[in-house]
């Protein structure tokens, strides 16, 4: 159906353009989580700046800290990244968790997972969240996993997670690895919407706040942590994961990218 109406607007530029309205003033009066998108910018800047004076424009508020709570799932997509953790956690027994709200991966993997005895798995999030984790966490009594807003606190971690959360930050990751003296051996990502063409942004709804949000070239993203002394390993579908963009179908992303990066020696 949204292919169907893609092509009629493209045929009518009117109607597409008044669709295109319609949708837009839809987009910014919804405050509950429907994963919406609309819209394309050529930077995170243009992006923000088409967010309504007043309106959250970032995870980094009271609302949006708690919107997901204490839910835990796994989705099909997690599987890769279940199949590559075991193995790692084999070895090790730091991860470094990259925007990884108030732990939703470290409680769902549980069920599925044996956490090695010694496990710290430290989240790197905004202050509003990382609150919100600490809260939750007292109240589990669970003491493997701690909270940080500081990014250079992942030195010591030989694995990194980023599960979703790499769209969000106006610096892409790159950015953030180059930081770092001591870099992680291991980088497990997921959720990530990457795309053929030109890197480019869109803005999320998200509930509570409206977020710029990047889809990056594939090669472009790739070659930035190649660059930094690591190798591909693998990469996957997250099929269950898209980002469908009304009035811009061809900036649409059908399915999300996981890959798994380790360090060269």
């Amino acid at each position: 159906m949204k292919r169907a109406v893609d092509r009629v607007e493209s045929a009518v530029p009117l109607i597409a353009k008044w669709h295109r309205f319609e949708y837009e003033q839809h987009f910014l009066r919804i405050s509950k989580w429907e994963r919406l998108f609309s819209s394309v910018y050529p930077t995170f800047a243009a992006a923000e700046a088409s967010i309504p004076a007043g309106r959250p424009n970032s995870y980094d508020n009271e609302e949006s800290s708690r919107f997901l709570g204490h839910k835990t799932s796994v989705r099909a997509s997690d599987y890769p990244v279940l199949f590559f953790l075991d193995r790692l956690l084999r070895e090790y027994s730091k991860v470094f968790d990259f925007g990884g709200y108030v732990g939703l991966s470290f409680y769902s993997f549980e069920r599925l997972l044996q956490y090695p005895a010694g496990l710290a798995w430290r989240i790197y999030d905004v202050p509003s969240v990382v609150a919100t984790g600490q809260r939750i966490a007292a109240e589990k009594a669970e003491t493997r996993l701690t909270f940080t807003t500081s990014f250079t606190d992942a030195e010591d971690f030989p694995i990194l997670t980023a599960f979703g959360s790499l769209q969000f930050p106006e610096h892409t990751f790159d950015y953030f690895l180059a930081q770092l003296r001591q870099r992680p051996k291991h980088i497990l990502i997921n959720k990530l919407p990457l795309t053929e063409l030109p890197t480019f942004y869109t803005l999320h709804n998200m509930g509570p706040a409206l977020t710029p949000y990047r889809i990056q070239n594939r090669r472009e993203f790739t070659d930035s942590i190649t660059g930094l002394g690591y190798e591909l390993v693998d990469a996957w579908e997250s099929s269950d994961l898209a980002c469908y963009i009304p009035g811009y179908p061809d900036h649409s992303v059908k399915a999300f990218s996981g890959l798994y990066f380790r360090q060269l020696n």
